[in-house]
């Protein structure tokens, strides 16, 4: 065989090599997709995606979408291979990320499902609390709890999400500004006694608060969440845990029990979706996965989107200029908001 004949042979080898190294290698990243769109307005099948009873509701028109975000491969015990990276990679509406992103190091697929199942769980709670008290909906108690427990902090040593603050140095947190007024009473450095109620189990534990960064304020390094019960109205949301995960489509839940709760339509009848995470207080939070959700809100045909103000940079790079992005801090903004566009107008919060 001739010179050249070799060298096209080995060329044609070396190909072959690497595509299958492309179709078969596993790299250490995820692929975020946009994933399916739900109507909160509306049914899965026939169960209502939310339903209340034991107060008057009223009809509600148009559609108001939650967003999610596919993971490419579905398990963390699996990767990606180098092949569906690379065209993830130049995809428009697709990103790749490192997998600790989504899938932390020393975890299980089973793990990092069921604390998807949880915040879900946590975010319709959330979502109940937040549209009821808006309402002005009486509950029957109230607790302040643990939301989110920045990492390295006293609060991160001796607290978990969703303990109950029953008392601090032995009075009793009833409020939220109580607990602030509690915790600030004393200089940054001193030792506090929380009693807390963790599972229906009360307990004490000790924690020195530290000197917030820029303000100095005493802290302990917690976001403070509230739990709520009430006898009416019921709120029931339709949407297993298990199949759609994580805390963002909260906005999404407390806006269409407000829609249900009052007359007239938040949506003008037509096709709204958003995203963020929302507590008891009805404080709107960030979420991940901002282009793939906007590219999901687009291909069901959303007209106007609500997005978390932290979010609002990302939101912009990645929508149409047919689309209205809502810039969303509270729930009180975002109702505002979709009444205005509603009724015609454009002041709102723009992203």
């Amino acid at each position: 065989m001739s010179r050249r004949g070799v060298t096209l042979l080995t060329s044609a080898g070396l190909v072959i090599v690497l595509g299958l190294l492309a179709a078969l290698l596993p790299v250490p990243y995820v692929v975020l997709v946009p994933g399916p769109v739900t109507d909160t307005l509306g049914s899965l099948g026939k169960t209502p995606v939310i339903s209340v009873t034991g107060a008057t509701t009223y009809p509600t028109n148009g559609r108001l979408y939650l967003t999610t975000v596919g993971v490419i491969p579905g398990s963390c015990s699996n990767n990606p291979t180098l092949s569906q990276a690379l065209r993830a990679w130049f995809a428009p509406h697709q990103a790749v990320e490192p997998k600790q992103v989504i899938c932390p190091p020393g975890q299980t697929s089973s793990a990092v499902a069921q604390q998807n199942a949880d915040e879900m769980s946590q975010s319709q709670q959330d979502a109940v609390t937040a549209a009821l008290l808006y309402l002005h909906y009486k509950p029957t108690s109230l607790q302040i709890v643990v939301g989110d427990i920045s990492p390295g902090t006293p609060a991160s040593q001796v607290l978990r999400t969703a303990d109950a603050i029953v008392a601090i140095n032995g009075t009793p947190v009833t409020s939220l500004n109580q607990l602030h007024d509690l915790i600030g009473a004393h200089p940054a450095g001193t030792s506090l006694t929380l009693t807390i109620d963790r599972h229906g189990v009360k307990q004490q534990v000790t924690a020195r608060t530290i000197a917030e960064a820029g303000t100095k304020r005493p802290i302990l390094g917690f976001t403070p969440d509230v739990r709520a019960t009430f006898a009416k109205p019921v709120v029931h949301i339709g949407i297993d845990p298990n199949s759609v995960g994580g805390p963002s489509a909260g906005l999404a839940f407390t806006l269409g029990i407000v829609d249900k709760l009052t007359p007239g339509d938040l949506t003008g009848g037509h096709t709204v979706a958003g995203t963020g995470t929302i507590d008891g207080f009805g404080n709107v939070g960030p979420i991940g996965g901002i282009q793939q959700k906007i590219a999901a809100a687009v291909k069901a045909g959303a007209l106007v989107f609500l997005a978390p103000a932290s979010e609002c940079a990302d939101a912009r790079t990645a929508a149409p200029k047919s689309l209205k992005l809502v810039k969303v801090d509270t729930l009180a903004t975002a109702v505002k908001a979709l009444q205005t566009i509603a009724a015609g107008g454009s002041d709102y919060p723009h992203c």
